[in-house]
């Protein structure tokens, strides 16, 4: 039986489509489980973990500005990760995601708090989870699970 990660990267393929990803809270998690996949150089140029503000503003051309009126975890900080790293990859399909996930809270966020984004024939798609009472690790595995879940989604539909 085919995983998401599986069937997205088959999708891709199938394609003949790029994908990139920024990442924030997942740290890499996210293309890491997408390189398990056999022929995915196909699929791939490359991607970046921006894990903090002026990463983000320096490799994603992201304003601070956004990060003063909005927070980095939001909506909009998810939609320009996802639109900018599609652009600077050159790639069919964006992926942004930026979350808490623990153990502090960050300002205008709680622990849990998941923000991603995907930037799609010229569409962005965003998508908001709040995880409750789980550690780190498990706020990161399921932040991964559910953005090849609604990846597989919007690919499918």
């Amino acid at each position: 039986m085919m995983s998401d990660v599986q069937k997205v990267a088959q999708i891709l393929m199938d394609y003949e489509y790029k994908i990139a990803f920024a990442e924030s809270m997942t740290g890499g998690a996210l293309v890491s489980e997408l390189v398990k996949v056999p022929g995915v150089s196909s699929i791939l140029d490359y991607s970046v973990v921006t894990y903090s503000e002026s990463a983000k503003e320096q490799m994603l051309n992201i304003p601070k500005m956004l990060f003063d009126v909005h927070g980095v975890v939001s909506k909009v900080v998810a939609i320009e990760m996802a639109k900018n790293i599609a652009t600077i990859a050159k790639a069919e399909v964006g992926v942004g995601i930026t979350g808490n996930a623990g153990p502090t809270a960050q300002t205008n966020s709680q622990v849990g708090e998941v923000w991603f984004a995907f930037f799609y024939q010229g569409e962005s798609y965003s998508y908001h989870l709040q995880l409750k009472n789980e550690g780190r690790d498990a706020i990161i595995e399921h932040a991964k699970k559910v953005v090849f879940q609604m990846l597989l989604k919007l690919l499918t539909k």
